[in-house]
Parts: C-alpha cells; sequence; structure tokens
C-alpha cells in the first residue's frame, strides 16, 4: 500500500479509536441542575466598568465566542448552554443549562455573576468583554481552569459558575484586579498582534539564509522558537518591537549558531533540551504561551500550542530524535519521541489531540526511513503508532480537567463524527477561501520532496521524509491550514541541507555576478 492511502487511513482510525474511547470522560454539568448564581447581562457594559463591579465581587477579562466574528446573539447562544461557540460552525442545540435575564444598571447584591456582551451586530472577534462574579466569597481576580490564565474567562465559564459546577470559575488574591485585568488586556492585544507578522518574518528570514546561507537555517529557527518561548515569559512591549526582537534573534541564531554548534549531536541536544524547555514552561506556567508572539489565538485555544507553534515544534522534535538516535540509539529515539509527545498533546501541556496525530505519523514515518526499511512497513509503522499514541492520549483525557483534548474526544462515534463533518467549515473552506497559501504549500513540497530525494545522508532524508508526513496529517486533521502551511515551509527550508542555494543562488550568482558566487559560504 501506498503512503498517502496509508496515511489517511491511519489518521480515521487514531480518530475513531480517540472518540470511542473518550465517550467514559465524565460531563461538568451531569447531576447539576440547580442554578445558585443569578446572571444578568448588563447592557452597555464595557471594560470601563472594571472599577465598579472590582468593589463587588471578583473581575476578569471574558472572552465571547470561537471563531472570526461575534455578536451578542451568537455570545448568548454560547453561555446559556455552557459553551464557547465557534460562529464557523452551525446554530448550537444543545441543551439550555441557565436562566439569564437583562439589566440596565449593575445589580447591587449577589450571589450573581455580571457580564457584558457584544453588539447586536457581527462584529470581529477581538475583543474581551467584562465579568464580575458576586457573592458568595468572590473577590479578586477571576481564575479559570478552561483557560489557564489568570484573569481571562471563556464564555462557556458562565454556566458552570452559575450551577456551581467542579469546574466553577475561582479566584486569586490580587491587589489591583482591575489594573491586573487592564495590563492582561494590552498584553493580549499585542500577542494576537504579533503571531502573523512575525511568522511570516520568521519564514522570509528563513527564506534568505537558505539562498544565501544555508548552514544556518537550522540555528535561525531553533533561535526563533527559544525566543518565542522567552518573550512569553516576559510579555512586555508593543507589536513593533517584539516583532523586530523575534527578528534580530533569528538572524544572530543564523549567522553565530553554526559556530556554536558545529557537531551535529551537540545540535540535537539543544534541539531537545528547547522542547524540553517548553514542555517545563507549560507545567509551571500555562499561560506562558498565551502570551508569546506564537501562541494560541486566545479565542478558541487558550493555552498549549497552537497549530503554527505545533508545526515549528516539529523540527526540533524531528531532528533531534534522528540526531540523537544516531549516536546514542533506539532508547533515545524513544526518548525524545515521547517528549514530543508529551509537549504537544499532553493535557497539562500543549493539549492539541490533532498534534498527537501529526507527532504519531511523524515519528513512525522518521522511524522506518532511520532504520533504511522499505515503505511498505510505513503501514504498520502507522497503526503501531495510533495504538500507542491514542492509548495514552485516551487515558491522558479521561482523567483530566476540561482542555481542547477531552473536548475534542468527547461523544464517542458520534462525537467522531461531528469532528469530521465540522472538518469542512473549520478547516477545508477556509483552505478554499486562503488559496493563495498553496503556494508556500507547494514550495514546502517540492522543496521537501527535493531533500528528501537529494539527502547526502539517511539521517537527513529520515528527517524530510517524515516532515513531510507529519504536515500532510496535520492538514488532515488541524483546523488551521494556513498557519500550519506558512510554518510548515520554515520548517522544510531549516532541514532542506542546501538544496535552494546549490539549485537556485549558485547557477544564478555565477551567470550575473561570478565574483560574488565565489565568495558565498562554502557547504562542507
Amino acid at each position: 500500500m501506498k503512503a498517502a492511502p496509508a496515511l489517511l487511513l491511519a489518521c480515521a482510525l487514531a480518530l475513531v479509536v480517540s472518540g470511542s474511547a473518550a465517550a467514559r470522560t465524565s460531563n461538568d454539568f451531569d447531576g447539576h441542575h440547580r442554578q445558585v448564581f443569578q446572571v444578568v447581562v448588563v447592557k452597555g457594559l464595557t471594560l470601563g466598568d472594571l472599577p465598579q463591579l472590582a468593589t463587588e465581587g471578583a473581575v476578569g477579562l471574558m472572552v465571547p465566542n470561537a471563531g472570526p466574528r461575534t455578536s451578542q446573539a451568537a455570545a448568548f447562544e454560547g453561555m446559556v448552554r455552557g459553551i464557547l461557540y465557534n460562529t464557523r460552525l452551525p446554530r448550537p442545540h444543545d441543551t439550555v443549562l441557565i436562566h439569564v435575564r437583562q439589566s440596565t444598571e449593575i445589580p447591587a447584591h449577589g450571589p450573581v455573576i455580571v457580564v457584558g456582551l457584544p453588539p447586536a451586530t457581527s462584529a470581529p472577534n477581538d475583543r474581551r468583554y467584562p465579568i464580575a462574579v458576586i457573592g458568595r466569597g468572590y473577590h479578586g481576580l477571576l481564575t479559570s481552569s478552561l483557560t489557564r490564565v489568570p484573569g481571562l474567562v471563556s464564555i462557556a465559564d458562565v454556566a458552570r459558575t452559575a450551577l456551581q459546577t467542579p469546574h466553577a470559575l475561582s479566584t486569586q488574591r490580587d491587589g489591583g484586579p482591575v489594573a491586573t485585568s487592564y495590563r492582561l488586556e494590552d498584553q493580549i492585544d499585542v500577542a494576537r498582534s504579533t503571531t502573523m507578522p512575525g511568522s511570516v518574518l520568521v519564514l522570509g528570514l528563513l527564506v534568505m539564509f537558505a539562498l544565501f546561507f544555508p548552514l544556518g537555517t537550522p540555528t535561525a529557527l531553533g533561535s526563533a522558537i527559544a525566543v518565542n518561548l522567552v518573550m512569553g515569559w516576559f510579555p512586555t512591549g508593543d507589536t513593533v518591537g517584539r516583532v523586530t526582537l523575534l527578528g534580530l534573534c533569528t538572524v544572530a541564531g543564523g549567522l553565530f549558531g553554526p559556530t556554536f554548534f558545529r557537531r551535529k549531536v551537540q545540535l540535537g541536544f539543544a534541539l531537545v533540551v528547547l522542547l524540553a524547555a517548553y514542555a517545563v514552561s507549560m507545567l509551571v506556567r500555562p499561560s506562558t504561551l498565551s502570551l508569546a508572539p506564537i501562541g494560541p489565538e486566545l479565542t478558541s485555544r487558550f493555552f498549549g500550542v497552537s497549530n503554527l507553534l505545533e508545526t515549528w515544534l516539529l523540527f526540533p522534535a524531528l531532528l533531534g530524535a534522528a540526531l540523537l538516535a544516531k549516536r546514542f540509539g533506539p532508547l533515545a529515539f524513544l526518548a525524545v519521541g515521547g517528549l514530543a509527545l508529551a509537549t504537544i498533546a499532553e493535557n497539562e501541556l500543549g493539549s492539541d489531540g490533532g498534534g498527537a496525530i501529526v507527532v504519531g505519523v511523524a515519528f513512525a514515518v522518521l522511524a522506518v526511513e532511520l532504520l533504511g526499511a522499505r515503505r511498505r512497513y510505513i503501514l504498520p509503522a502507522l497503526a503501531a503508532a495510533a495504538f500507542i499514541v491514542f492509548s495514552l492520549v485516551n487515558i491522558d483525557a479521561s482523567v483530566s480537567a476540561p482542555d481542547h483534548l477531552r473536548g475534542a474526544l468527547h461523544g464517542g462515534i458520534n462525537g467522531f463524527m461531528n469532528v469530521a463533518a465540522n472538518r469542512v467549515p473549520l478547516a477545508y473552506a477556509r483552505m478554499v477561501e486562503q488559496w493563495w497559501l498553496l503556494i508556500p504549500a507547494l514550495a514546502a513540497l517540492i522543496i521537501g520532496s527535493a531533500a528528501a530525494r537529494s539527502a547526502r545522508s539517511r539521517t537527513d532524508r529520515a528527517v524530510a521524509t517524515a516532515l513531510l508526513g507529519g504536515l500532510a496529517a496535520s492538514l488532515l486533521v488541524n483546523d488551521s491550514p494556513g498557519p500550519v502551511m506558512i510554518a510548515g515551509l520554515a520548517v522544510v527550508l531549516a532541514i532542506e541541507g542546501g538544496i535552494c542555494h546549490r539549485a537556485l543562488t549558485v547557477p544564478v550568482l555565477r551567470r550575473l555576478a561570478p565574483p560574488v558566487a565565489a565568495a558565498l559560504p562554502q557547504e562542507p
């Protein structure tokens, strides 16, 4: 069987297995039918009203919807059902869980949840709205297990708190919750406005390195991934400053990295340490990546890794595993594979269900290629990877708090069918809308295939082939095709081994500017 049909079969099987096993996960609302808190929508309530709200109870910022747009009706639909409704999907038909009333004034006494909603007309989903929980000991800054970002609340939290389910909103002490909320709003604005220009800038710089200094492409991307994590720990500065810093660090890593990592095993260790640093950061402070330049979009995904960052992290995962396996053997390969799966998919870390499939596919292909086995062994390798990965993922999801992974896997076979049907509006329709992104996708396919065919070593060929398999799986199961294509081309350029330099730059410069061609750094 060819690799492409095998990949399709493995992804479908993995989704079925995950869906059926996850039917055993608990529902937050089981056994909770008594509404403890009133819910009041105050017309015209804005973030400017947070100081008044904070005198009575705990406050925070509320995300009204998932998807690119929102409205009062769409936000209300999700709030009364305890879901974060994605406006790309059909209108929800889940059970209405809570009663809500409207008012023109802020209630003076609790227990009550006071919320502000978006305008009646459709608007971009790029703003947060005020929420306060008054009464029953709520004071300070609201915290949510659905977002894991102190001060940031999902509209799905309203029903959980009104019914006082196990995952209702809680609070943390804060001497100035209003100031903290305003600062968080600014940080979110900067973080989200940095993602696309930052990722495009890194891609552009990697194109330049691939053309003129290919030795620097691996360390250039590695530096970008590292500084993204550092800026998540220190979310200060404006959009221009943060994008500029990301670009400067990418250039510095590309120029000076080959000097520091002359031996392949050193580079392998550095990449695995980088992957581990992401895991530790998400474990110690889940909000780290939430405010990083390349992080979750904070409308449907609030913590863990985004599809763009997941694709970037394939680079240290695959190349690090290949380089260390060559030096230390199969145990090193298994250790790095386990670390990659945990970092990207574990519920307390990356929490990306689609990423679990991507990691499984990529490492299955990598194992076959590193062993030098025939391509027909890819299918059994995929099947074995699917069994291992989704056994671990389902155990993890069944015992965890609410998160992206548990939500994606809930519902058994029916849940799987819903997930599959939702691929159309969430992913495949977006591919049609963003047809111009086929340009980086085709470039990644062409360059990646060329790198796999003309690789100078089995390791290089294995990494290139595994990366293409992972990207194909990502486009099948994830719902952000644009970021995956942009990030995918960046990763392909980081591992392509000088293909663009030898095939494009050198021949052109030899014809047009021989002295410049002679002055270019020579590959070893």
